[in-house]
């Protein structure tokens, strides 16, 4: 149930973020609010790191070099929303976000990317992205 309420709290601030982060966009351009989200985010994970704390990250040499790029990718992953909210708004980018983290979910799930077990997708998955498909029609018609 805790994991629930944190993807729940999580589907909320990215939404927040999402719309601060256009309107950050429009004064300053995209890929400046995206650098401007990455350097707030990186200074309020410290802060709450050292509040709490919490010494793990000392192991940062025990983590796969490639795992290690996934900030990298919060690059594109701002300026693709912020770009993405300036021309859709904020459901439409949600919802067709939400496919496209089901389709790669699914993707690396089957593929077995990342350490993931590997597993054939059951008809209860294909019928569940057909209807998220079938949602975001709904929202551009």
């Amino acid at each position: 149930m805790k994991g629930i309420i944190y993807a729940c709290l999580a589907g909320a601030f990215l939404t927040l973020q999402g719309t601060a982060n256009a309107a950050i966009g429009d004064e300053i351009g995209a890929w400046q609010a995206a650098a401007l989200t990455q350097g707030t985010g990186f200074a309020a994970a410290l802060l709450i790191v050292l509040l709490l704390g919490d010494k793990s990250w000392r192991n940062l040499n025990q983590v796969k070099p490639i795992y290690r790029l996934g900030g990298g990718f919060a690059a594109f992953i701002l300026f693709s929303n912020i770009t993405a909210y300036n021309q859709n708004g904020a459901a439409l980018t949600v919802a067709s976000l939400l496919i496209a983290q089901m389709i790669a979910t699914l993707t690396m799930e089957k593929a077995g990317w990342f350490g993931t077990a590997t597993g054939r997708l059951r008809k209860s998955q294909w019928a569940g992205l057909a209807l998220m498909v079938i949602g975001i029609l709904c929202l551009t018609l």
